[in-house]
C-alpha cells in the first residue's frame, strides 16, 4: 500500500505502482496494521509522529523533528536532524540511492562510445518548475559538436525545445536513452544517481533550492561534474563546461569507471533489508 498524504499520483505513478503490485490509499492508511512502513516525503513531519516511530524515513533534507526508527539520507554522507530528529538506525550515502527496477537491469550494460558526434542528453526532472531546460537548453541545441536529445518529465509545463525538435515528454525508454548516451547534463536529484550507477559521465546542475547543498559533494566523489545553479547559470557557461568534458576521453573514461562506485545501485535492497531487520542503534555509511 502507498499513504498518499496528499495530493494524487499521476497516470504514470499508478502504472509503476500497478507493476510492482501496489495499490494507493489516503495517508491516514498508514496509521493501519502495517508491519513495516516506509515514508518519503518533502516534509516527513506531516506524518504524525507515532507512525514516524515505527518508521523507515528519507529525509533528505534534514528536516525531520521526531524520532523514527530507519532513516536513509542517500544524497549526503552524513544525517543532521532538526532539533528532536533521531533514529535508532541511520543509513548515509550514495550507496543507499534507491534505483527503479529499470535502472537496475540496465547496469553494466553501456553500449560503447558511439563516435561523433557525441550524444548529449538533457532532462532535469519531472516537473522542472523554474523552466531550467528552457534557459539552457538552446544555447547547448544550437553547438554541431554533439547532437543534443532534450527530455522533460510529466508534470513540466515549460516552453522547452531544441534545433532538432520538441522535447520528448518522459519517454518510456529514458532508461536505455540515458545509458547511450555519451555525456548527460541532469539535475541534481535522483537522475545523478541513474547516470552514474549507469557510468554515464554527467554534469549536474541544481534545479531547486535542496539541490544546490548535494551536487558539491557529490562531484567531488568523481562521479560527476557540478555546474552549479541551473537557475542562474549562464547558458554559454554551461556549454563551456559541457564542451570540455566531451573533448577529454580520459575524464568521461574516469566518471564511467567511478560513477558505478559510487552509486552501485543496490540502495532499494538493502534499505529494504535494514527497515526489516532494524532494531540496534548505529550509523551505517558505506
Amino acid at each position: 500500500m502507498i499513504g498518499l498524504a496528499r495530493g494524487e499520483p499521476s497516470p504514470a505513478e499508478r502504472a509503476r505502482a500497478g507493476s510492482a503490485g501496489a495499490t494507493f490509499g489516503a495517508g491516514a492508511d498508514l496509521a493501519g496494521d502495517a508491519e513495516h512502513l516506509i515514508v518519503d516525503l518533502p516534509d516527513p513531519n506531516e506524518v504524525a509522529a507515532p507512525i514516524l516511530r515505527r518508521a523507515t524515513v528519507f529525509d533528505d533534507r534534514g528536516v525531520l523533528a521526531s524520532p523514527a526508527r530507519v532513516v536513509v539520507q542517500p544524497s549526503l554522507p552524513r544525517w543532521a536532524p532538526a532539533a528532536g530528529g533521531a533514529a535508532g538506525t541511520i543509513l548515509c550515502g550514495y550507496a543507499w540511492a534507491p534505483l527503479g527496477r529499470a535502472v537496475r537491469a540496465a547496469i553494466g550494460r553501456r553500449p560503447a562510445a558511439a563516435g561523433m558526434p557525441p550524444r548529449v542528453l538533457l532532462c532535469f526532472g519531472g516537473s522542472d518548475p523554474e523552466d531550467v531546460t528552457a534557459r539552457l537548453a538552446p544555447a547547448l541545441a544550437a553547438d554541431p559538436r554533439w547532437a543534443l536529445e532534450v527530455i522533460v518529465g510529466p508534470d513540466y509545463r515549460g516552453i522547452a525545445g531544441n534545433a532538432g525538435g520538441p522535447a520528448l515528454r518522459e519517454p518510456p525508454d529514458l532508461v536505455d536513452r540515458l545509458r547511450r548516451a555519451d555525456v548527460a547534463v541532469v539535475g541534481a536529484g535522483t537522475m545523478k544517481f541513474e547516470a552514474a550507477a549507469l557510468g554515464v559521465p554527467a554534469i549536474i546542475v541544481a534545479v531547486a533550492d535542496d539541490q544546490l547543498p548535494v551536487g558539491p559533494p557529490f562531484a567531488a566523489t568523481g562521479a560527476a561534474a557540478w555546474a552549479g545553479d541551473g537557475r542562474r547559470l549562464e547558458p554559454a557557461a554551461l556549454a563551456r563546461a559541457l564542451a570540455a568534458l566531451v573533448e577529454d576521453p580520459a575524464r568521461r573514461e574516469a566518471m564511467a569507471r567511478g560513477g558505478p562506485a559510487v552509486v552501485p545501485g543496490d540502495g532499494a535492497a538493502r534499505i529494504l533489508q535494514a527497515a526489516l531487520g532494524s532494531g540496534a542503534h548505529e550509523e551505517v555509511t558505506p
